[in-house]
């Protein structure tokens, strides 16, 4: 136990803090000499660090909690885009089967006559390539260890989570060359470690039932603000939060906070949501969030301007309706959204039109807690294509393995789709719980990418403790 406390206050001091402690292997592979100085000027923190970690382990030990959860998981998908089979066995030759771009793209016979001997050789290299299918089953293990400290004015979380995909573990050829065909080959991985969550928060000031926090750190969106169609990139940010209660009337939480989308273009995004929770004691909550990506006033990495996947200033209504335990004898929730992004324009992707605004309906029945509970929610969401950018849409979305940018091609991107999802929990013991999920998915607007279908079942077992 004294062991994993230790591990804790390094994992905590590194991480909330934001000192990273850099090899000299490190300096080798490029590092400035200014980062070097800046190390050394550092000095003066990591003694006051090792200073702090020399507190008596049984005094930590007092607001230390130690959880995590064990799951296998399985995933069966099935995805049509305009025409093409996207996983299984016809997979294998799709342009690009890659998320960079190995297979040479398809040229007609005019331009390939002009080629010379060398580029059609090169040409013919690319377009053969053979390559893994995207598979229609998935398997993976995750394993996510919490670390919880909290004190009298602060607290700290830490989440490490591992998720590698099942299998035999060989080394990967990536490409398959051909004298490699008779090898037997494993889709099992090792290394896909993660630093789910990793902030720590600080009470600024409390009176009554009255508070304002801060909190630095990094996370999921979702974790801070709610959503079923966006917030599901990470979160790495600065957030403000204040909490209140007003006896009969609602209970309110307003939150704030700047994060980081691309620190080398100083590209950074603002986030803020108004909870009201419990109106006049009706059990309805009413929700208001603002997310800003539209804030990069000068070129990207690539030196472009007012980049389309960038233009998103995402506004989300939410209303949920609590009913009465005592009506149907389980906690039941229902609920409605609608987003809009202000910052969309009709453009040429889009065929000229505005695609802006999605909105979902749902409900929840139960909570599995413990031994014998259930749960069941289902909800159905339409969103179309500029509602919500690429990267932080819903995973209950289209379908699209090889992570095609809508602004690369018409038929990519991660929304213009509507669909019903379909999710249950049971709780077979105080650790075991067993957790499946449905969707399926269809295109929003046919003309912006073509028909696409998907339809996926996934299955998990999860072991907490």
């Amino acid at each position: 136990m004294r062991f994993l406390q230790y591990i804790f206050s390094v994992v905590l001091a590194m991480c909330g803090v934001g000192i990273s402690l850099r090899s000299e292997e490190c300096l080798e592979a490029g590092y400035s000499i200014g980062r070097e100085v800046q190390e050394k000027d550092l000095k003066a923190l990591q003694e006051y660090i090792k200073t702090r970690r020399a507190i008596i382990n049984q005094e930590k030990g007092e607001n230390l909690s130690i959880s995590g959860d064990i799951r296998g998981e399985w995933y069966n998908m099935h995805t049509k885009t305009d025409g093409k089979y996207q996983r299984g066995w016809k997979s294998r030759k799709l342009y690009p089967n890659s998320l960079t771009n190995r297979l040479a793209p398809p040229v007609s016979h005019k331009k390939y006559r002009q080629f010379s001997f060398q580029q059609r050789a090169e040409y013919r290299e690319g377009r053969d390539e053979i390559l893994p299918p995207f598979a229609t089953n998935e398997f993976d293990v995750e394993a996510n260890i919490v670390f919880d400290y909290a004190s009298e004015h602060g607290w700290g979380t830490v989440r490490l989570q591992l998720i590698d995909d099942a299998g035999v573990v060989i080394p990967d050829n990536k490409v398959m060359r051909t004298d490699d065909r008779r090898i037997m080959y494993g889709s099992g991985v090792l290394d896909n470690l993660s630093l789910r969550k990793c902030f720590a928060g600080y009470n600024v000031w409390e009176e009554g039932v009255s508070r304002f926090d801060v909190e630095i750190g990094r996370r999921r969106l979702y974790d801070s603000f709610d959503s079923k169609v966006e917030f599901w990139s990470y979160f790495d940010s600065v957030l403000a939060r204040f909490t209140t209660s007003y006896q009969g009337i609602m209970d309110l939480k307003v939150k704030a906070a700047a994060f980081v989308v691309d620190y080398t273009v100083n590209h950074y995004g603002y986030v803020g949501e108004v909870d009201l929770f419990d109106l006049f004691g009706r059990g309805i909550d009413l929700k208001y969030s603002l997310i800003d990506w539209n804030t990069l006033h000068r070129p990207n990495r690539f030196g472009c301007h007012h980049t389309l996947g960038t233009r998103f200033c995402n506004s989300q209504v939410l209303i949920n309706y609590n009913l009465n335990p005592d009506v149907v004898g389980l906690k039941t929730c229902f609920y409605g959204a609608y987003l809009y992004n202000h910052a969309a324009r009709a453009t040429s992707w889009t065929y000229h039109m505005k695609a802006a605004d999605a909105y979902y309906v749902g409900g929840r029945i139960g909570e599995a807690i413990r031994k014998g509970d259930y749960s069941v929610e289902i909800f159905y969401q339409w969103v179309k294509a500029q509602a919500v950018p690429e990267w932080d849409v819903s995973p209950s979305s289209r379908d699209s393995p090889r992570v095609i940018s809508l602004y690369n091609r018409h038929s990519g991107g991660g929304a213009n789709f509507r669909g019903l999802t379909v999710e249950g929990f049971y709780s077979l013991s105080d650790n075991w719980t067993l957790s499946a999920e449905y969707d399926l998915i269809r295109e929003m607007q046919r003309r912006i990418g073509g028909p696409h279908r998907f339809y996926e079942f996934y299955f998990t077992a999860i072991f907490s403790f």
